[in-house]
């Protein structure tokens, strides 16, 4: 029996056009998912980790890039590549080599700071300064439930890639030498909630955070990044600019 395929609905189409992301219910196989998470389960007992990338810290946050069979199989073995080679031009999207792993762990207090950490990956944080290393799309797969929030969800602003390209048209690319939000004023968060296989697509563009865990379960998501061929073009000035004002350029399934 062949793989199946997912597709969008043009009411997730638009949801991703107008919001940036949309979440995507059942594409990852349950074999898949409990492959890769009895994998993850181990490398937790067992303290063998790769080096932490830099979106970890010392507390609550591991996050760590893996390129092993179980972590690839949740890409390759499951319809999320031809969904994201639908969207981005079949035959013109690089293959993803590795997986982000990252684990929110549950806070020992129930407070919060009230810090916004909004950041777009690849660009400038406190934790790598001198990143630009842009992509087109990103796909997060929950692998444990997230039914309601505070329990560690991805936290996305809806819209803010529309505001940036904005910011881009008046200001150019330099406002990614500094702190998103100290450059731009974001829209309302929200806490993205799902089920174990269900994946969320964003645009490269939209601001997000992560959210703070009160709830008891690990919260446990791979994420991949997909790049268009012509992403890669980031010494081309022009390019870069004419990408991040029109943030649907690499996307032909949705143009």
């Amino acid at each position: 029996m062949g793989q199946r395929t997912v597709k969008l609905s043009a009411a997730r189409k638009r949801r991703l056009l107008d919001d940036g992301f949309v979440v995507v219910p059942g594409v990852v196989p349950e074999a898949r998912l409990d492959a890769a998470l009895r994998e993850i389960n181990h490398r937790l007992g067992t303290g063998h980790h790769p080096s932490k990338d830099v979106y970890a810290d010392d507390e609550d946050y591991l996050s760590e890039r893996s390129d092993s069979p179980a972590i690839m199989a949740l890409l390759y073995e499951s319809p999320l590549w031809d969904l994201a080679q639908s969207l981005l031009g079949e035959g013109d999207v690089e293959r993803p080599s590795q997986g982000q792993i990252a684990l929110r762990f549950p806070a020992a207090k129930d407070e919060h700071d009230g810090e916004v950490h909004a950041h777009i990956d690849g660009m400038w944080s406190k934790n790598n300064p001198k990143a630009i290393e842009r992509f087109t799309m990103c796909a997060g797969i929950l692998l444990t439930d997230l039914p309601r929030k505070d329990m560690g969800n991805l936290t996305v602003f809806p819209g803010s890639h529309v505001r940036i390209a904005g910011l881009v048209k008046r200001s150019g690319t330099g406002f990614w030498k500094t702190r998103l939000v100290d450059a731009i004023d974001l829209p309302e968060p929200e806490q993205v909630t799902g089920k174990r296989g269900d994946v969320v697509l964003f645009n490269f563009q939209l601001a997000h955070d992560r959210g703070r865990n009160i709830a008891a379960p690990i919260r446990c998501m791979v994420y991949f990044r997909f790049s268009h061929k012509n992403a890669w073009r980031n010494d081309d000035v022009a390019y870069l600019r004419r990408a991040m004002t029109d943030p649907w350029l690499e996307w032909p399934g949705l143009r």
